[in-house]
């Protein structure tokens, strides 16, 4: 039976899990709530030591946004708090969702309200733009904490387990909370903004191909163009809101300035979603440690190393000059290659993705079409090359976005694998997917004609266009 359906019914491993979380939460709830940060702390601190795949995401993310501005020494001390606040507010919000209004407010500081007033005055209802950061389950009791707000509302995700669902709706829900799921469709969120009410929408993750190409801190990604949807359907200001923690058990609520959609704009999906980015980008700089950085926020293509994820509009700007931080390419020439496929393989890729910057690693020294070369010396032990690439790395202003291996027998593989560099694509294994037809066989085919293919698999064409509304 689907989870996410009205009436599911409980499993085994449901009804266990559920009675774990009862337990743990009654424990939680006989402790002050500074105890209970830090406990939370200290899970946090044991999950940076043993959760190794999603450190890296959260290290990567912290290189991409603060590479040129902290050291990697900050930054790997910024990854180790960053574990420590998401711990600390995982376990705070289970007992969050319990406190009483009045040890809410004691709790919770509030600054920025005049900014609502001005969203109301407006008449419109109100979109809250809430991003992954501090303690969420707090942000669900924000009518507790701004009483001007008449109707509150948010857009929520079932959760898998059909019990810890219906307590989490049931207690949200008893803070005069309303909540909409997909099932709910698109209608009564609007009606819900049409009527005057507000409604909180989490938007900065990674939207996928269902996103809006836009760029984040520099960088390009795809986010939801929810908000921006929302919008254009009912005319609701768009108020930014982060929560930032202050010390265990006190955090604080900042309401910032409503985005300004000019008049031009106010049917432009991409332009608002661009505006939305923006704001994401001040509200997760105001306190760095509470975002969460596990979500790998740019995500590449699985089978397309080159791919720009999400739609934009035909009239958008993705040349180099917009996202002021390029996809970084580490390609291995390996000894097949001959110069001349290799300038008009890298003349293709940049063609596909201007904003590329290439490393090569290979015996070249310096080659065309490349932004940088590190010669290996195939003679040479193993580790030199692989500590050469990492000192390269480490020395760069974010990590590499993908490695690509030209070579016959994956001595590009092995090397970006003992460098730890990720993901990997090899010509002499291709991700399968349909697109190209079937894969020149390595025996029957030449060397070229596999790698037109290869290099036709890895990269992207111009992203998917869509018309803007008008």
């Amino acid at each position: 039976m689907n989870k996410n359906s009205n009436n599911p019914s409980p499993s085994l491993g449901d009804s266990i899990t559920y009675g774990i979380y009862r337990v743990f939460e009654f424990v939680l709830r006989l402790l002050p709530m500074e105890v209970v940060c830090v406990i939370g702390s200290g899970f946090g601190q044991i999950a940076y030591h043993l959760m190794n795949r999603r450190r890296n995401v959260v290290l990567r993310n912290l290189r991409i946004v603060y590479g040129e501005q902290l050291s990697m020494q900050e930054i790997k001390a910024l990854t180790r708090k960053t574990f420590r606040h998401t711990g600390q507010n995982l376990i705070a919000s289970i007992p969050a969702s319990t406190l009483s209004d009045e040890e809410l407010k004691q709790r919770v500081e509030v600054v920025g309200r005049e900014h609502f007033l001005e969203a109301q005055n407006q008449g419109n209802g109100c979109i809250l733009l809430l991003a992954h950061m501090g303690n969420w389950e707090i942000l669900t009791q924000l009518k507790v904490l701004i009483p001007e707000i008449d109707s509150l509302a948010s857009l929520y995700r079932p959760l898998n387990n059909p019990l810890l669902d219906r307590l989490v709706k049931r207690r949200r829900q008893s803070k005069d909370a309303k909540l909409y799921s997909r099932e709910d469709g698109f209608a009564k969120p609007i009606t819900h903004l049409k009527l005057g009410g507000s409604l909180g929408c989490i938007a900065d993750q990674s939207a996928g191909k269902h996103g809006v190409t836009v760029s984040l801190f520099g960088k390009q990604t795809s986010m939801t163009n929810l908000p921006a949807l929302l919008h254009r359907k009912t005319k609701a200001p768009i108020l930014p809101i982060s929560m930032c923690s202050v010390f265990p058990g006190k955090w604080k609520v900042v309401l910032h300035p409503l985005i300004e959609v000019l008049e031009e704009n106010k049917r432009d999906t991409y332009q608002i979603t661009t505006q939305c980015a923006d704001a994401y980008e001040k509200l997760m700089k105001e306190s760095p440690a509470d975002v969460l950085w596990m979500h790998n926020y740019w995500r590449g293509g699985k089978r397309t190393a080159l791919k720009i994820r999400g739609q934009s509009p035909r009239k958008a700007n993705l040349s180099p000059h917009h996202s002021s931080q390029p996809f970084y390419v580490l390609a291995h020439s390996g000894s097949t290659i001959s110069d001349e496929q290799l300038a008009k393989a890298l003349t293709y890729l940049r063609a596909c993705r201007p904003d590329l910057n290439i490393t090569l690693t290979g015996h070249h020294s310096e080659f065309p079409h490349t932004d940088h070369c590190l010669p290996i010396n195939a003679q040479d032990p193993p580790h030199l090359a692989v500590n050469a690439l990492s000192k390269l790395e480490d020395a760069m202003p974010a990590p590499f976005d993908c490695a690509l291996d030209f070579s016959d027998d994956k001595t590009g593989i092995r090397l970006f694998t003992k460098a730890g560099i990720r993901p990997q694509f090899a010509l002499s294994s291709p991700p399968k997917s349909a697109g190209h037809g079937p894969m020149p066989a390595a025996g029957s085919s030449s060397y070229d004609a596999r790698l037109d293919y290869f290099i036709q698999r890895i990269s992207s064409p111009p992203p998917p266009t869509v018309d803007t509304p008008r």
